[in-house]
Protein backbone atom coordinates (compact mmCIF):
# COMPACT_ATOMS: atom_id res chain seq x y z
CA UNK A 1 0.00 0.00 0.00
CA UNK A 2 1.12 3.53 -0.79
CA UNK A 3 -0.88 6.01 1.26
CA UNK A 4 -1.07 9.82 1.24
CA UNK A 5 0.52 10.28 -2.19
CA UNK A 6 -0.03 13.99 -3.03
CA UNK A 7 -1.59 14.80 -6.38
CA UNK A 8 -2.10 18.53 -5.77
CA UNK A 9 -0.62 21.38 -3.81
CA UNK A 10 -2.31 21.95 -0.43
CA UNK A 11 -5.46 24.05 -1.11
CA UNK A 12 -4.72 26.44 1.72
CA UNK A 13 -3.99 30.16 1.96
CA UNK A 14 -4.49 31.79 -1.43
CA UNK A 15 -5.27 28.36 -2.93
CA UNK A 16 -8.34 27.99 -0.72
CA UNK A 17 -11.40 28.36 -2.99
CA UNK A 18 -9.13 28.08 -6.03
CA UNK A 19 -8.61 25.40 -8.64
CA UNK A 20 -6.25 22.71 -7.39
CA UNK A 21 -2.78 22.70 -8.94
CA UNK A 22 -0.62 19.65 -9.65
CA UNK A 23 1.78 18.89 -6.84
CA UNK A 24 5.43 19.81 -7.17
CA UNK A 25 7.88 16.91 -7.58
CA UNK A 26 9.67 15.81 -4.43
CA UNK A 27 13.25 14.58 -4.13
CA UNK A 28 13.34 12.76 -0.81
CA UNK A 29 11.68 9.48 0.13
CA UNK A 30 8.12 9.98 1.38
CA UNK A 31 6.57 7.97 4.19
CA UNK A 32 3.58 6.32 2.51
CA UNK A 33 2.63 4.02 5.38
CA UNK A 34 0.15 6.29 7.13
CA UNK A 35 -2.98 8.01 5.91
CA UNK A 36 -3.13 11.77 5.53
CA UNK A 37 -5.90 13.62 7.39
CA UNK A 38 -9.36 13.49 5.83
CA UNK A 39 -10.69 16.49 3.94
CA UNK A 40 -12.76 18.91 5.98
CA UNK A 41 -16.33 17.65 6.19
CA UNK A 42 -19.52 18.82 7.77
CA UNK A 43 -19.72 18.13 11.49
CA UNK A 44 -23.54 18.09 11.50
CA UNK A 45 -23.61 14.83 9.55
CA UNK A 46 -22.72 11.95 11.84
CA UNK A 47 -20.32 9.71 9.94
CA UNK A 48 -17.16 7.82 10.64
CA UNK A 49 -15.26 10.73 9.12
CA UNK A 50 -16.23 12.94 12.07
CA UNK A 51 -13.93 10.88 14.27
CA UNK A 52 -10.93 11.05 11.92
CA UNK A 53 -8.30 13.80 11.82
CA UNK A 54 -9.27 16.47 9.29
CA UNK A 55 -7.34 19.13 7.45
CA UNK A 56 -7.57 21.36 4.39
CA UNK A 57 -4.25 19.83 3.32
CA UNK A 58 -5.93 16.64 2.16
CA UNK A 59 -5.56 16.20 -1.60
CA UNK A 60 -3.85 12.83 -1.53
CA UNK A 61 -4.37 9.44 -3.16
CA UNK A 62 -4.17 5.99 -1.58
CA UNK A 63 -2.88 3.16 -3.79
CA UNK A 64 -3.48 -0.52 -2.97
CA UNK A 65 -1.27 -2.74 -5.09
CA UNK A 66 0.81 -5.93 -5.04
CA UNK A 67 4.35 -7.07 -5.79
CA UNK A 68 3.04 -8.88 -8.86
CA UNK A 69 1.47 -5.71 -10.24
CA UNK A 70 4.51 -3.58 -9.39
CA UNK A 71 6.64 -5.92 -11.47
CA UNK A 72 4.28 -6.30 -14.44
CA UNK A 73 3.01 -2.68 -14.46
CA UNK A 74 0.03 -4.05 -16.36
CA UNK A 75 -2.71 -4.65 -13.81
CA UNK A 76 -6.27 -3.42 -14.18
CA UNK A 77 -6.87 -0.26 -12.15
CA UNK A 78 -10.08 0.49 -10.26
CA UNK A 79 -10.48 4.11 -9.14
CA UNK A 80 -13.06 4.54 -6.37
CA UNK A 81 -14.80 7.88 -5.74
CA UNK A 82 -16.31 7.83 -2.27
CA UNK A 83 -19.84 9.03 -1.54
CA UNK A 84 -21.24 11.33 1.10
CA UNK A 85 -23.19 13.93 -0.85
CA UNK A 86 -20.04 15.99 -1.60
CA UNK A 87 -20.39 16.88 2.06
CA UNK A 88 -19.08 14.00 4.16
CA UNK A 89 -17.11 10.77 3.87
CA UNK A 90 -13.41 10.47 3.13
CA UNK A 91 -10.73 8.55 1.28
CA UNK A 92 -9.29 7.12 4.51
CA UNK A 93 -12.34 5.45 6.07
CA UNK A 94 -12.12 2.08 4.34
CA UNK A 95 -10.98 -1.35 5.45
CA UNK A 96 -7.46 -1.99 4.15
CA UNK A 97 -7.69 -5.75 4.63
CA UNK A 98 -10.98 -5.95 2.75
CA UNK A 99 -9.60 -4.06 -0.25
CA UNK A 100 -6.42 -6.11 -0.37
CA UNK A 101 -8.32 -9.39 -0.17
CA UNK A 102 -11.15 -8.58 -2.60
CA UNK A 103 -9.34 -6.56 -5.24
CA UNK A 104 -5.55 -6.62 -4.94
CA UNK A 105 -5.43 -10.41 -4.63
CA UNK A 106 -7.33 -10.50 -7.93
CA UNK A 107 -4.62 -8.42 -9.63
CA UNK A 108 -6.47 -5.12 -9.44
CA UNK A 109 -4.78 -1.90 -8.34
CA UNK A 110 -7.37 -0.17 -6.15
CA UNK A 111 -7.10 3.62 -5.90
CA UNK A 112 -8.98 6.08 -3.65
CA UNK A 113 -8.46 9.84 -4.15
CA UNK A 114 -9.60 12.53 -1.72
CA UNK A 115 -11.43 15.67 -2.84
CA UNK A 116 -12.75 18.85 -1.24
CA UNK A 117 -16.29 18.76 0.11
CA UNK A 118 -18.98 21.02 1.49
CA UNK A 119 -18.24 24.72 1.49
CA UNK A 120 -14.60 24.04 0.47
CA UNK A 121 -15.64 22.15 -2.67
CA UNK A 122 -18.96 23.75 -3.64
CA UNK A 123 -18.63 27.49 -2.92
CA UNK A 124 -19.71 29.58 -5.92
CA UNK A 125 -20.81 33.19 -6.38
CA UNK A 126 -21.78 33.11 -10.04
CA UNK A 127 -18.41 34.18 -11.42
CA UNK A 128 -15.50 31.81 -12.04
CA UNK A 129 -13.12 34.74 -11.72
CA UNK A 130 -14.18 35.03 -8.08
CA UNK A 131 -14.46 31.33 -7.18
CA UNK A 132 -14.49 28.65 -9.89
CA UNK A 133 -17.53 26.40 -9.72
CA UNK A 134 -17.39 22.69 -8.80
CA UNK A 135 -14.00 22.83 -7.07
CA UNK A 136 -14.45 19.41 -5.47
CA UNK A 137 -15.46 17.73 -8.72
CA UNK A 138 -12.52 19.36 -10.48
CA UNK A 139 -10.29 17.87 -7.78
CA UNK A 140 -11.63 14.47 -8.86
CA UNK A 141 -10.69 15.19 -12.48
CA UNK A 142 -7.18 16.32 -11.48
CA UNK A 143 -6.80 13.10 -9.47
CA UNK A 144 -7.87 11.07 -12.51
CA UNK A 145 -5.27 12.83 -14.67
CA UNK A 146 -2.58 12.21 -12.04
CA UNK A 147 -3.50 8.54 -11.77
CA UNK A 148 -3.41 8.10 -15.54
CA UNK A 149 0.02 9.72 -15.62
CA UNK A 150 1.54 7.83 -12.67
CA UNK A 151 -0.35 4.53 -12.37
CA UNK A 152 2.38 2.47 -14.03
CA UNK A 153 4.64 3.36 -11.09
CA UNK A 154 2.10 1.62 -8.85
CA UNK A 155 1.65 -1.44 -11.06
CA UNK A 156 -1.34 -0.35 -13.12
CA UNK A 157 -1.98 -0.19 -16.83
CA UNK A 158 -2.80 3.41 -17.87
CA UNK A 159 -4.97 2.04 -20.68
CA UNK A 160 -7.09 -0.01 -18.28
CA UNK A 161 -8.44 2.48 -15.74
CA UNK A 162 -11.99 1.81 -14.54
CA UNK A 163 -14.23 3.90 -12.30
CA UNK A 164 -16.25 2.71 -9.32
CA UNK A 165 -18.44 4.96 -7.19
CA UNK A 166 -21.20 4.83 -4.64
CA UNK A 167 -23.84 7.51 -4.06
CA UNK A 168 -22.31 10.91 -4.94
CA UNK A 169 -19.18 9.04 -6.01
CA UNK A 170 -21.36 7.02 -8.36
CA UNK A 171 -22.70 10.23 -9.85
CA UNK A 172 -19.16 11.50 -10.38
CA UNK A 173 -18.14 8.22 -12.02
CA UNK A 174 -21.20 8.36 -14.27
CA UNK A 175 -20.76 11.90 -15.58
CA UNK A 176 -17.00 11.41 -16.00
CA UNK A 177 -17.51 8.18 -17.91
CA UNK A 178 -19.95 9.69 -20.37
CA UNK A 179 -18.41 13.14 -20.67
CA UNK A 180 -17.16 14.19 -24.07
CA UNK A 181 -15.03 16.87 -22.41
CA UNK A 182 -13.19 14.40 -20.18
CA UNK A 183 -12.63 11.39 -22.43
CA UNK A 184 -13.94 11.84 -25.98
CA UNK A 185 -11.57 9.26 -27.49
CA UNK A 186 -12.19 6.65 -24.76
CA UNK A 187 -8.51 6.44 -23.85
CA UNK A 188 -8.73 7.57 -20.24
CA UNK A 189 -11.59 5.48 -18.83
CA UNK A 190 -12.45 1.92 -19.83
CA UNK A 191 -15.54 0.89 -17.83
CA UNK A 192 -17.64 2.30 -15.01
CA UNK A 193 -19.44 0.66 -12.10
CA UNK A 194 -22.09 2.90 -10.58
CA UNK A 195 -23.89 2.01 -7.34
CA UNK A 196 -26.83 3.98 -5.93
CA UNK A 197 -26.05 7.20 -7.83
CA UNK A 198 -28.30 10.22 -7.21
CA UNK A 199 -27.68 12.24 -10.39
CA UNK A 200 -29.14 15.50 -9.15
CA UNK A 201 -27.59 18.92 -9.55
CA UNK A 202 -27.84 22.11 -7.60
CA UNK A 203 -29.54 25.06 -9.23
CA UNK A 204 -27.07 27.91 -9.81
CA UNK A 205 -29.40 30.62 -8.48
CA UNK A 206 -30.04 28.73 -5.27
CA UNK A 207 -26.38 27.84 -4.72
CA UNK A 208 -25.27 31.45 -5.30
CA UNK A 209 -27.91 32.72 -2.88
CA UNK A 210 -26.81 30.24 -0.20
CA UNK A 211 -23.13 31.09 -0.71
CA UNK A 212 -23.72 34.82 -0.22
CA UNK A 213 -25.73 33.95 2.87
CA UNK A 214 -22.78 31.87 4.06
CA UNK A 215 -20.36 34.76 3.51
CA UNK A 216 -22.70 37.08 5.40
CA UNK A 217 -22.91 34.72 8.39
CA UNK A 218 -19.13 34.39 8.48
CA UNK A 219 -18.85 38.18 8.56
CA UNK A 220 -17.28 38.61 5.13
CA UNK A 221 -20.18 40.07 3.20
CA UNK A 222 -22.56 42.99 3.65
CA UNK A 223 -24.44 45.09 1.10
CA UNK A 224 -21.61 47.60 1.52
CA UNK A 225 -18.80 45.14 0.79
CA UNK A 226 -16.49 46.83 -1.69
CA UNK A 227 -16.07 43.86 -4.03
CA UNK A 228 -16.34 40.11 -4.27
CA UNK A 229 -12.54 39.95 -4.22
CA UNK A 230 -12.56 41.59 -0.78
CA UNK A 231 -15.13 39.04 0.33
CA UNK A 232 -12.98 36.11 -0.85
CA UNK A 233 -9.90 37.61 0.81
CA UNK A 234 -11.85 37.68 4.06
CA UNK A 235 -13.07 34.09 3.62
CA UNK A 236 -9.52 32.87 2.97
CA UNK A 237 -8.38 34.44 6.22
CA UNK A 238 -10.96 32.61 8.32
CA UNK A 239 -10.15 29.46 10.30
CA UNK A 240 -11.31 26.34 8.46
CA UNK A 241 -13.22 25.00 11.46
CA UNK A 242 -15.09 28.27 11.80
CA UNK A 243 -16.29 27.87 8.23
CA UNK A 244 -17.45 24.32 8.96
CA UNK A 245 -19.39 25.52 12.01
CA UNK A 246 -21.16 28.18 9.95
CA UNK A 247 -22.05 25.57 7.36
CA UNK A 248 -23.51 23.50 10.18
CA UNK A 249 -25.51 26.53 11.33
CA UNK A 250 -26.93 26.94 7.83
CA UNK A 251 -27.92 23.31 7.66
CA UNK A 252 -29.82 23.74 10.91
CA UNK A 253 -31.84 26.28 8.90
CA UNK A 254 -32.26 23.71 6.08
CA UNK A 255 -29.79 25.52 3.82
CA UNK A 256 -27.71 22.67 2.43
CA UNK A 257 -24.83 22.37 -0.01
CA UNK A 258 -25.18 18.78 -1.14
CA UNK A 259 -25.01 18.96 -4.93
CA UNK A 260 -22.63 20.23 -7.57
CA UNK A 261 -23.56 22.19 -10.68
CA UNK A 262 -23.98 20.78 -14.18
CA UNK A 263 -20.76 22.27 -15.48
CA UNK A 264 -16.98 21.87 -15.54
CA UNK A 265 -15.14 19.56 -15.71
CA UNK A 266 -17.63 17.20 -17.38
CA UNK A 267 -19.78 19.68 -19.33
CA UNK A 268 -19.89 23.36 -20.19
CA UNK A 269 -21.52 25.54 -17.56
CA UNK A 270 -24.88 26.57 -18.99
CA UNK A 271 -25.08 23.58 -21.33
CA UNK A 272 -28.35 21.71 -21.00
CA UNK A 273 -28.36 18.28 -19.42
CA UNK A 274 -30.29 17.05 -22.45
CA UNK A 275 -27.46 18.16 -24.74
CA UNK A 276 -24.86 16.56 -22.46
CA UNK A 277 -26.66 13.23 -22.57
CA UNK A 278 -27.43 13.46 -26.27
CA UNK A 279 -23.70 13.85 -26.99
CA UNK A 280 -22.43 11.41 -24.36
CA UNK A 281 -19.65 8.93 -25.06
CA UNK A 282 -20.83 5.29 -25.14
CA UNK A 283 -19.33 3.31 -22.31
CA UNK A 284 -19.65 -0.15 -20.80
CA UNK A 285 -21.42 0.20 -17.48
CA UNK A 286 -22.88 -1.76 -14.61
CA UNK A 287 -25.40 0.15 -12.50
CA UNK A 288 -27.48 -0.76 -9.50
CA UNK A 289 -29.86 0.67 -6.94
CA UNK A 290 -31.27 -0.72 -3.73
CA UNK A 291 -34.99 -1.08 -3.09
CA UNK A 292 -35.21 1.59 -0.40
CA UNK A 293 -32.64 4.19 -1.43
CA UNK A 294 -34.21 7.17 0.31
CA UNK A 295 -35.54 5.30 3.31
CA UNK A 296 -32.21 4.70 4.99
CA UNK A 297 -32.28 7.76 7.22
CA UNK A 298 -35.34 9.74 8.20
CA UNK A 299 -33.12 12.69 9.11
CA UNK A 300 -32.66 13.55 5.45
CA UNK A 301 -36.37 13.79 4.69
CA UNK A 302 -35.97 17.58 4.52
CA UNK A 303 -33.07 17.48 2.07
CA UNK A 304 -33.67 20.69 0.13
CA UNK A 305 -32.59 19.45 -3.31
CA UNK A 306 -35.31 20.76 -5.55
CA UNK A 307 -37.26 17.88 -7.01
CA UNK A 308 -37.71 19.68 -10.30
CA UNK A 309 -34.03 19.50 -11.26
CA UNK A 310 -33.88 15.74 -11.80
CA UNK A 311 -34.74 15.81 -15.47
CA UNK A 312 -34.63 18.24 -18.37
CA UNK A 313 -37.79 19.97 -17.24
CA UNK A 314 -38.70 23.24 -18.91
CA UNK A 315 -40.46 24.26 -15.69
CA UNK A 316 -38.46 22.79 -12.78
CA UNK A 317 -39.97 24.95 -10.05
CA UNK A 318 -43.52 24.18 -11.12
CA UNK A 319 -42.65 20.48 -11.17
CA UNK A 320 -41.22 20.74 -7.67
CA UNK A 321 -44.35 22.45 -6.37
CA UNK A 322 -46.43 19.83 -8.13
CA UNK A 323 -44.76 17.21 -5.94
CA UNK A 324 -45.73 19.19 -2.87
CA UNK A 325 -49.35 19.38 -4.02
CA UNK A 326 -49.55 15.65 -4.73
CA UNK A 327 -47.98 14.80 -1.41
CA UNK A 328 -50.20 17.15 0.60
CA UNK A 329 -53.28 15.68 -1.08
CA UNK A 330 -52.33 12.09 -0.33
CA UNK A 331 -53.75 10.02 2.54
CA UNK A 332 -51.37 9.63 5.45
CA UNK A 333 -50.55 6.02 4.73
CA UNK A 334 -49.49 6.88 1.19
CA UNK A 335 -47.19 9.64 2.39
CA UNK A 336 -45.23 7.06 4.36
CA UNK A 337 -45.33 4.40 1.66
CA UNK A 338 -42.23 2.71 0.32
CA UNK A 339 -42.94 4.21 -3.08
CA UNK A 340 -42.75 7.69 -1.62
CA UNK A 341 -39.32 6.95 -0.24
CA UNK A 342 -37.80 5.33 -3.29
CA UNK A 343 -39.50 6.63 -6.41
CA UNK A 344 -37.59 9.90 -6.71
CA UNK A 345 -34.23 8.18 -6.29
CA UNK A 346 -35.08 5.53 -8.88
CA UNK A 347 -36.30 8.20 -11.27
CA UNK A 348 -33.01 10.05 -11.03
CA UNK A 349 -31.17 6.94 -12.19
CA UNK A 350 -33.75 6.04 -14.80
CA UNK A 351 -33.79 9.42 -16.50
CA UNK A 352 -30.00 9.41 -16.81
CA UNK A 353 -29.82 5.80 -17.98
CA UNK A 354 -32.44 6.52 -20.62
CA UNK A 355 -29.83 8.42 -22.63
CA UNK A 356 -27.07 5.85 -22.31
CA UNK A 357 -26.20 2.96 -24.63
CA UNK A 358 -28.41 0.00 -23.72
CA UNK A 359 -28.72 1.47 -20.26
CA UNK A 360 -32.27 2.66 -20.49
CA UNK A 361 -35.43 2.26 -18.51
CA UNK A 362 -38.13 4.25 -20.25
CA UNK A 363 -40.09 2.78 -23.19
CA UNK A 364 -41.02 6.26 -24.39
CA UNK A 365 -37.41 7.02 -25.30
CA UNK A 366 -36.62 3.72 -27.04
CA UNK A 367 -36.79 5.04 -30.60
CA UNK A 368 -34.82 8.16 -29.77
CA UNK A 369 -32.26 6.01 -27.96
CA UNK A 370 -31.74 3.58 -30.82
CA UNK A 371 -31.46 6.41 -33.36
CA UNK A 372 -29.00 8.53 -31.40
CA UNK A 373 -26.81 6.07 -29.50
CA UNK A 374 -24.25 3.45 -30.31
CA UNK A 375 -24.82 0.04 -28.76
CA UNK A 376 -22.77 -0.51 -25.61
CA UNK A 377 -23.55 -3.13 -23.03
CA UNK A 378 -25.06 -2.10 -19.74
CA UNK A 379 -25.75 -4.46 -16.85
CA UNK A 380 -28.37 -3.54 -14.28
CA UNK A 381 -28.87 -4.94 -10.78
CA UNK A 382 -30.89 -4.30 -7.66
CA UNK A 383 -30.33 -5.88 -4.24
CA UNK A 384 -33.85 -6.47 -2.95
CA UNK A 385 -33.22 -7.69 0.58
CA UNK A 386 -30.05 -7.63 2.65
CA UNK A 387 -29.56 -9.86 5.67
CA UNK A 388 -28.72 -7.57 8.59
CA UNK A 389 -27.56 -8.25 12.12
CA UNK A 390 -29.76 -5.92 14.19
CA UNK A 391 -29.24 -6.34 17.94
CA UNK A 392 -28.03 -9.89 17.20
CA UNK A 393 -31.37 -10.69 15.52
CA UNK A 394 -30.70 -11.74 11.94
CA UNK A 395 -33.43 -10.74 9.52
CA UNK A 396 -33.98 -10.06 5.85
CA UNK A 397 -34.49 -6.30 5.51
CA UNK A 398 -35.30 -4.25 2.39
CA UNK A 399 -31.97 -3.02 1.02
CA UNK A 400 -31.21 0.64 1.65
CA UNK A 401 -28.77 3.24 0.41
CA UNK A 402 -25.69 2.03 2.31
CA UNK A 403 -26.66 -1.50 3.32
CA UNK A 404 -24.71 -3.16 0.51
CA UNK A 405 -21.49 -1.16 1.00
CA UNK A 406 -20.23 -3.89 3.33
CA UNK A 407 -20.04 -6.16 0.28
CA UNK A 408 -17.95 -4.02 -2.07
CA UNK A 409 -15.83 -1.68 0.10
CA UNK A 410 -16.18 -3.23 3.54
CA UNK A 411 -17.82 -0.30 5.37
CA UNK A 412 -20.91 -0.62 7.59
CA UNK A 413 -19.87 -4.23 7.86
CA UNK A 414 -21.59 -6.62 10.26
CA UNK A 415 -19.48 -8.22 12.99
CA UNK A 416 -20.85 -11.67 12.24
CA UNK A 417 -22.02 -12.98 8.89
CA UNK A 418 -24.63 -15.65 8.33
CA UNK A 419 -24.11 -18.17 5.51
CA UNK A 420 -26.59 -16.15 3.41
CA UNK A 421 -24.52 -13.01 3.93
CA UNK A 422 -21.36 -14.88 2.96
CA UNK A 423 -22.97 -15.93 -0.32
CA UNK A 424 -23.98 -12.34 -1.07
CA UNK A 425 -20.50 -11.20 -0.05
CA UNK A 426 -18.86 -13.55 -2.52
CA UNK A 427 -21.27 -12.63 -5.30
CA UNK A 428 -20.65 -8.88 -5.00
CA UNK A 429 -16.89 -9.30 -5.05
CA UNK A 430 -16.90 -11.51 -8.11
CA UNK A 431 -19.46 -9.30 -9.85
CA UNK A 432 -17.32 -6.17 -9.65
CA UNK A 433 -14.00 -7.92 -10.29
CA UNK A 434 -15.33 -9.81 -13.33
CA UNK A 435 -16.90 -6.73 -14.88
CA UNK A 436 -13.86 -4.54 -14.20
CA UNK A 437 -11.43 -7.00 -15.74
CA UNK A 438 -13.52 -8.68 -18.43
CA UNK A 439 -16.58 -6.53 -19.09
CA UNK A 440 -19.00 -9.25 -17.97
CA UNK A 441 -20.16 -9.59 -14.35
CA UNK A 442 -21.38 -13.19 -14.74
CA UNK A 443 -21.86 -15.68 -17.60
CA UNK A 444 -25.58 -15.96 -16.75
CA UNK A 445 -26.11 -12.20 -16.41
CA UNK A 446 -27.77 -10.79 -19.52
CA UNK A 447 -27.09 -7.22 -20.66
CA UNK A 448 -29.99 -4.84 -20.23
CA UNK A 449 -32.65 -5.22 -22.94
CA UNK A 450 -34.74 -2.03 -23.24
CA UNK A 451 -37.85 -3.97 -24.22
CA UNK A 452 -37.71 -6.26 -21.19
CA UNK A 453 -35.98 -3.92 -18.72
CA UNK A 454 -34.24 -6.97 -17.31
CA UNK A 455 -31.98 -6.82 -14.27
CA UNK A 456 -30.26 -9.08 -11.78
CA UNK A 457 -32.19 -9.27 -8.51
CA UNK A 458 -29.70 -9.79 -5.70
CA UNK A 459 -31.25 -11.65 -2.78
CA UNK A 460 -30.13 -14.72 -0.88
CA UNK A 461 -32.37 -16.73 1.42
CA UNK A 462 -31.25 -20.34 1.44
CA UNK A 463 -34.15 -21.46 3.65
CA UNK A 464 -36.63 -20.32 1.02
CA UNK A 465 -34.45 -21.32 -1.92
CA UNK A 466 -33.91 -17.74 -3.09
CA UNK A 467 -30.68 -16.86 -4.91
CA UNK A 468 -29.61 -14.05 -7.29
CA UNK A 469 -31.48 -14.33 -10.58
CA UNK A 470 -32.56 -12.43 -13.68
CA UNK A 471 -35.90 -10.62 -13.53
CA UNK A 472 -37.75 -8.18 -15.79
CA UNK A 473 -39.56 -4.86 -15.41
CA UNK A 474 -37.00 -2.89 -13.41
CA UNK A 475 -39.14 -0.62 -11.15
CA UNK A 476 -41.44 -0.05 -14.11
CA UNK A 477 -44.26 1.64 -12.20
CA UNK A 478 -41.93 4.12 -10.54
CA UNK A 479 -40.23 5.06 -13.79
CA UNK A 480 -43.52 5.41 -15.66
CA UNK A 481 -44.80 7.85 -13.06
CA UNK A 482 -42.00 10.29 -13.81
CA UNK A 483 -41.76 9.85 -17.55
CA UNK A 484 -45.49 9.80 -18.23
CA UNK A 485 -47.15 11.71 -15.42
CA UNK A 486 -44.64 14.43 -14.64
CA UNK A 487 -43.54 14.85 -18.26
CA UNK A 488 -47.16 15.47 -19.22
CA UNK A 489 -47.47 18.00 -16.41
CA UNK A 490 -44.31 19.83 -17.49
CA UNK A 491 -45.55 20.04 -21.08
CA UNK A 492 -48.93 21.32 -19.91
CA UNK A 493 -47.25 24.07 -17.91
CA UNK A 494 -45.31 25.13 -21.00
CA UNK A 495 -48.47 25.07 -23.13
CA UNK A 496 -50.39 27.24 -20.68
CA UNK A 497 -47.53 29.69 -20.35
CA UNK A 498 -47.57 30.17 -24.12
CA UNK A 499 -51.35 30.37 -24.18
CA UNK A 500 -51.47 33.11 -21.56
CA UNK A 501 -48.26 34.77 -22.75
CA UNK A 502 -46.51 33.85 -19.49
CA UNK A 503 -48.33 36.68 -17.71
CA UNK A 504 -50.55 34.81 -15.29
CA UNK A 505 -48.29 31.96 -14.26
CA UNK A 506 -47.26 32.03 -10.60
CA UNK A 507 -43.63 32.88 -9.87
CA UNK A 508 -42.41 30.45 -7.27
CA UNK A 509 -39.72 31.78 -4.95
CA UNK A 510 -36.46 29.89 -4.74
CA UNK A 511 -36.26 28.47 -1.27
CA UNK A 512 -34.81 25.33 0.28
CA UNK A 513 -38.14 23.57 0.67
CA UNK A 514 -38.20 19.87 1.40
CA UNK A 515 -38.16 17.27 -1.34
CA UNK A 516 -41.62 15.77 -1.59
CA UNK A 517 -42.26 12.55 -3.43
CA UNK A 518 -45.45 11.59 -5.29
CA UNK A 519 -47.68 8.72 -4.25
CA UNK A 520 -49.28 7.35 -7.40
CA UNK A 521 -46.95 5.55 -9.85
CA UNK A 522 -49.03 4.89 -12.94
CA UNK A 523 -52.08 6.97 -13.90
CA UNK A 524 -51.49 10.54 -14.95
CA UNK A 525 -52.71 12.96 -12.31
CA UNK A 526 -55.17 15.70 -13.30
CA UNK A 527 -53.59 19.03 -14.08
CA UNK A 528 -53.90 21.46 -11.21
CA UNK A 529 -53.43 25.19 -11.32
CA UNK A 530 -54.33 27.50 -8.44
CA UNK A 531 -55.80 30.72 -9.86
CA UNK A 532 -57.33 31.95 -6.63
CA UNK A 533 -54.41 34.31 -6.02
CA UNK A 534 -54.86 36.17 -9.35
CA UNK A 535 -56.67 39.53 -9.56
CA UNK A 536 -58.45 38.58 -12.76
CA UNK A 537 -59.96 35.56 -10.99
CA UNK A 538 -61.96 37.83 -8.71
CA UNK A 539 -62.88 40.17 -11.57
CA UNK A 540 -64.16 37.14 -13.43
CA UNK A 541 -66.23 36.12 -10.41
CA UNK A 542 -67.77 39.61 -10.22
CA UNK A 543 -68.54 39.61 -13.96
CA UNK A 544 -70.14 36.17 -13.79
CA UNK A 545 -72.17 37.23 -10.74
CA UNK A 546 -73.40 40.37 -12.54
CA UNK A 547 -74.40 38.31 -15.57
CA UNK A 548 -76.29 35.87 -13.36
CA UNK A 549 -78.07 38.71 -11.55
CA UNK A 550 -78.97 40.28 -14.89
CA UNK A 551 -80.36 36.99 -16.20
CA UNK A 552 -82.36 36.53 -13.02
CA UNK A 553 -83.63 40.11 -13.34
CA UNK A 554 -84.77 39.52 -16.94
CA UNK A 555 -86.45 36.25 -16.04
CA UNK A 556 -88.20 37.90 -13.12
CA UNK A 557 -89.42 40.79 -15.31
CA UNK A 558 -90.68 38.34 -17.90
CA UNK A 559 -92.47 36.36 -15.22
CA UNK A 560 -94.08 39.49 -13.75
CA UNK A 561 -95.16 40.74 -17.19
CA UNK A 562 -96.72 37.39 -17.98
CA UNK A 563 -98.50 37.37 -14.63
CA UNK A 564 -99.95 40.84 -15.25
CA UNK A 565 -101.18 39.78 -18.70
CA UNK A 566 -102.90 36.73 -17.29
CA UNK A 567 -104.49 38.84 -14.53
CA UNK A 568 -105.85 41.30 -17.12
CA UNK A 569 -107.44 38.48 -19.12
CA UNK A 570 -109.12 37.13 -16.02
CA UNK A 571 -110.57 40.54 -15.14
CA UNK A 572 -112.10 40.85 -18.58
Amino acid sequence: MFKNVPYAKPPTGNLRFSLAEFTDPWQNVRNAREYSPACMSNASVETKTNHLPMSEDCLYINFFTSEKCLVSKNCTTLLYYHGGGINSGSAIQFNDTFILKRYVQNDIVFVIPAYRMGIFGLLYFGDDNVVPHNLGIRDCKLALDFIHQEISNFGGNPNDINLLGHSAGGHISMVFGFSRLIDPARRLIKRITVISPPPTYDMPELLIKNCYDFARRVGCYTPNTASDQEMIKCLRAKDARELILVQREMEADLLYMWNFLPGEPFMKLGQSIADFKENSVPREMIIGSTINENGFDRRIKENPSIAGNFMDWENPYEVAHRFNFIHDSAPGELKESNFQKKSSFLFQQAQFMSHLPKGYLCPLLLMQLLKSMLAEECFCFSPTRICLNIFKIFSQQPSSHVSDMQYFVGTHREDYHTPDMDIMDTFYSKMIVNFTKHGEPSPVWEPLDPKRMNYYALEVNTKEGIYPKMEEGFHEADVNFWFINMTAFDREVTRRKKLFNDSIWPRYPMHPGPVIFPHQPTEASPFYYDVSSKWWFYVLIVVVAMILFYIIYLLKRRFLKRSLSETSLLLK
